[in-house]
């Protein structure tokens, strides 16, 4: 598939010079002594907690980033590579509330935390259980909790937790655990997300998590959201010159931590609507910024994360269906390499939905579908087939639509194809109904992926023992 453009060539390269102009003047905040000796180490212009980075400095180090890696799962067969052309979706990330089918608005629970990664991993195109699904009230060490939940419920590959050092530690003695400790120092088994903090700084937090996971060699996504006519300017190449620039020198920070470690070029960034002052992430806006953000990663040859299901609407309704189709399918278009929030995102980040993520999903399949593209070629072009009918006749009942009638078409699990008049006496389901119903059938049916018992003993005493009350 040929990726959509937005940017011409000499648009990207003065992104690029604006960028470069922005690390060498202005200036990128790192709070951090160990990060600021790092940089000093290696020759870097420091001012306090300021560093100022070299076009030459930048270049030299992001072409230690590998364009491609791959996450190992428990269970191989769901390991993923990203950055080979093939989008790698995983489900909503830190939202606080969850919209509840029946009541509305209401905090998560643990209890919803298991019941989402069990959905998670039931779902045909989430490829990655996640972590911090949403925030569940009320829980000790609750990274550890969620930890434990996804490698409990799920063999696909996991995110880790970055709250901090010790929530960086905790995810890597967790997969020594699970993998094995050569496993680990041998392969890459999780990735962990360091968002930025727009305009032009990092938090301490964020930083000794980045530079653990470093350590490591474990991969991250290095991450801003940039809140254009807010945190970074009203204009969008103003806000991609001021993304660009953060991102760049977070990345080079894991290169002068440990070179060759992946990092991912991530971007969440949007605008604010000038009416409230909200984020809005369901805005055409967002889109372009997305397709924008895969140009610029190309450009560097680094892997991108950005996009997904993304919406503003606070309920699963028409907005929401609109919107996340928009960004998911410029998303898919552009090339993106990760897909977080690939579902059941609502409230513009504020929310999850157990129906939205399983609506998501169909969404994702749908898409994923798409960019396939058409194959042409002596079979499928079928001149024996048509000769053989002829003006007027029928292919239902030939061979060759028999030996694909089950392959051919992408199948739905939730859109209504069976016309109004069946709808009509079959109770008027809609959209949402039928993910409410599939989501629990889903979660009914989930059994746990096959766990040793040593390993799953060792794992009940880690969190056990590292859990405060």
């Amino acid at each position: 598939m040929t990726w959509s453009q937005i940017l011409s060539a000499e648009e990207i390269e003065h992104i690029h010079h604006t960028s470069m102009q922005i690390l060498e003047h202005v200036g990128v905040s790192f709070p951090d002594d160990e990060a600021i000796a790092v940089f000093k180490k290696q020759g870097v212009k420091t001012d306090g907690h300021l560093v100022y980075l070299k076009e030459r400095q930048v270049m030299n180090a992001i072409k230690r980033v590998p364009q491609q890696f791959t996450i190992l799962a428990r269970n191989p067969e769901r390991s993923v590579t990203v950055g080979a052309g093939e989008p790698v979706f995983a489900p909503a990330y830190g939202a606080p509330f969850l919209v509840d089918y029946k009541t509305g608005k209401r905090s998560p629970t643990l209890d919803d935390y298991h019941s989402l990664v069990k959905l998670a991993h039931a779902l045909p195109n989430q490829d990655m259980s996640g972590h911090l699904l949403v925030e569940p009230e009320g829980v000790p060490a609750p990274h550890l909790a969620m930890l434990h939940a996804h490698i409990l419920h799920s063999d696909k590959p996991f995110i880790g937790s970055t709250v901090g050092k010790m929530g960086a530690q905790h995810t890597l003695e967790m997969a020594r655990i699970l993998f094995g400790a050569d496993v680990v120092k041998e392969n890459f088994v999780t990735i962990g997300l360091i968002n930025s903090l727009t305009p032009l700084g990092y938090s301490n937090e964020m930083l000794v998590a980045l530079m653990e996971f470093a350590r490591n060699r474990q991969p991250v996504i290095i991450a801003a959201l940039a809140m254009a006519g807010s945190t970074s300017p009203i204009t969008l190449a103003g806000t991609l010159a001021v993304q660009t620039a953060e991102l760049l020198a977070g990345i080079v920070l894991t290169q002068f931590v440990s070179p060759g470690t992946p990092a991912v070029f991530g971007s969440t960034s949007t605008n604010i609507d000038m009416r409230s002052g909200a984020l809005a992430i369901g805005s055409p806006e967002l889109s372009q910024m997305i397709a924008a953000h895969a140009q610029i990663a190309r450009y560097y040859g680094l892997p991108s994360r950005s996009g997904g299901a993304l919406t503003d609407a606070s309920t699963p309704d028409a907005q929401a269906g609109f919107e996340s189709m928009l960004s998911l399918v410029t998303t898919i278009s552009s090339g993106i390499d990760f897909v977080l929030h690939a579902g059941g995102i609502l409230s513009s980040y504020l929310a999850f939905s157990y129906e939205k993520l399983t609506l998501d999903d169909e969404m994702c399949g749908m898409v994923r579908r798409y960019r396939q593209g058409i194959a042409v070629n002596p079979e499928t072009l079928s001149y024996d087939v048509i000769a053989q009918i002829g003006v007027g006749g029928n292919f239902l009942m030939e061979t060759q639509t028999l030996k694909r009638c089950r392959s051919e078409f992408w199948q739905p699990h939730l859109c209504d194809r069976g016309g109004l008049e069946a709808w009509m006496q079959g109770g008027r389901e809609t959209a949402l109904d039928r993910a409410h119903r599939r989501w629990q059938k889903l979660v009914a049916e989930h059994q746990d992926p096959v766990l040793d018992e040593t390993t799953a003993r060792q794992l009940d005493a880690f969190v056990t023992a590292h859990t405060w009350s």
